[in-house]
């Protein structure tokens, strides 16, 4: 018998949720008819995000200004568990590192890194303490191989990566399974005005094998499948879902 590949009855906690692969992971959880805590940034993103996923119950905070402390708690006390995690939050600084100022270094790290660690880590101490559970970290392609103006998000992402792999290591004796999707290049808000620019376009465009942009549902189904117990023999794996970016 086939193991499921849907997440139909699990309780799940997914940030950077107003719009992008988080919106799309909320969207695909609820189809599933899984039960979903989804996190925006301020009011006027939880007030859209309700509109379009009004099954959804919304929690608001910006992890830029104030962390991740307390989340997983609150998601929990909402859901009454907690069986998944999605950290999809993040920010892209387009500036070459040696344009990078220590402020907007940290900025990145703190937001991309610094956030994902404590939310997987108090995922981690209840997912332990029930013996089960599955976290998923967005990473990046440029986590791995690198980008001319993005040090610092080429940065967080990496350490994204090593963050999953440990933390997998760590959480394998207690059957919960921590893994990451590394998306490249995908039409979302955050490359919005890359895509814009014709240059950077068909540069981008031109990187990639399959010919196109990634679109945010495609990352989504990557997601469910890492988080589904279709995937149950699966951790510490950095999951590429970039149109060959990484094979060229």
């Amino acid at each position: 018998m086939q193991p499921r590949s849907d997440l139909a009855g699990m309780r799940l906690f997914v940030t950077g949720a107003g719009s992008g692969i988080g919106r799309a992971c909320v969207l695909t959880a609820l189809a599933d008819g899984a039960g979903v805590v989804a996190l925006a940034r301020d009011a006027a993103e939880a007030a859209c995000l309700r509109q379009v996923v009004p099954a959804a119950h919304v929690l608001t905070r910006d992890l830029a200004d104030s962390g991740a402390e307390g989340l997983i708690t609150a998601a929990a006390a909402v859901l009454g568990g907690l069986d998944g995690l999605v950290s999809s939050a993040g920010i892209f600084d387009h500036r070459a590192g040696l344009d990078t100022d220590k402020a907007a270094f940290d900025a990145t790290l703190s937001l991309n890194l610094g956030a994902s660690f404590v939310l997987a880590r108090d995922a981690g101490r209840i997912m332990k303490d029930q013996h089960s559970g599955s976290i998923v970290l967005l990473s990046s392609q440029i986590g791995l191989i690198g980008h001319p103006q993005a040090a610092a998000y080429a940065a967080s992402k990496a350490g994204v990566n090593g963050l999953t792999k440990s933390l997998a290591l760590e959480l394998a004796p207690a059957h919960v399974r921590v893994n990451a999707v590394a998306p490249g290049p995908i039409a979302t808000p955050m490359t919005a005005i890359a895509r814009a620019d014709a240059a950077r376009r068909n540069k981008m465009l031109a990187s990639i094998p399959l010919g196109r942009f990634g679109e945010a549902a495609e990352v989504a189904a990557a997601i469910r499948f890492l988080l589904s117990p279709a995937a149950a023999f699966i951790t510490g794996h950095i999951l590429l879902v970039d149109g060959g970016v990484t094979a060229a």
